[in-house]
């Protein structure tokens, strides 16, 4: 089911209208530094009609003609929610339509930031509670080594009325398998070594499962003078991290 609601998505076209030069599509959680990306390509093409045919192998099925598939008397119906943004709400509308054609009935909520975001454990909407079958937001490494990013997922950081639904494993993903490989990578100081484990890691999330589905690698877009040199973006640091290194061009 999630592979085939993932195969549905254009992200080609996602990225033209949010994002242009600032964006590009990814099947990836870890899209960079390009060492520790996996070589996960299979979603970057939309795929509408292998969509439908692992729909169909699954039992889901328009048995009455009105559009939506359904198995065992229950249709197949969603409910996608985000935040209040209009680069979001673009991307719901576009994403309704490719999964209605597919076959699924989608009901779109947009959730105030500061309520999605605020993590009051009374709210039923907040990202953390997800009460909800798909939800959508951006988040990312803010350090080029994933390790803690991709700590997140571990069994133990599911959100739950235990812990005042402030844990950062939103999608309540639990996996042994990934929290031994998790905590080999935390003990590995080989880089190569790391590399590899993190692209493991970053492949049960995402193709393996499809716990998450990656939509676009925001890219860091800036400008400076064309008479200023030496200047180097660096996506994990301030735009001024080298200004010693800046030189005036004639």
């Amino acid at each position: 089911m999630r592979t085939a609601l993932s195969k549905a998505i254009d992200r080609s076209i996602l990225v033209e209208v949010g994002y242009g030069a600032g964006g590009a599509p990814t099947c990836n959680v870890i899209p960079a530094p390009a060492a520790w990306a996996s070589d996960n390509t299979g979603c970057l093409t939309q795929d509408m009609e292998g969509a439908k045919a692992l729909l169909d192998e699954a039992g889901w099925k328009d048995s009455d003609g009105d559009g939506i598939r359904d198995k065992d008397g229950k249709k197949l119906s969603i409910l996608y929610q985000t935040t209040v943004n209009p680069i979001r709400q673009d991307f719901q509308a576009l994403i309704k339509d490719w999964w209605t054609e597919l076959g699924v009935d989608v009901e779109l909520k947009a959730i105030d930031p500061g309520v999605f975001f605020g993590g009051d454990a009374g709210s039923p909407d907040t990202f953390q509670k997800f009460y909800a079958d798909v939800e959508m937001y951006a988040n990312n490494s803010d350090n080029p080594d994933p390790e803690t990013y991709l700590g997140q997922y571990q069994c133990k950081n599911a959100p739950s009325p235990e812990n005042q639904w402030q844990g950062e494993n939103i999608n309540r993903f639990c996996d042994p398998a990934y929290d031994a490989l998790f905590a080999k990578l935390q003990t590995t100081t080989d880089i190569a070594e790391r590399q590899a484990i993190a692209k493991q890691l970053n492949d049960m999330v995402t193709k393996d499962s499809m716990i998450v589905v990656p939509l676009v690698h925001r890219g860091t877009l800036s400008a400076h003078s064309n008479t200023l040199g030496g200047v180097i973006i660096n996506a994990w640091d301030a735009e001024t991290w080298n200004t010693a290194d800046w030189f005036r061009v004639k």
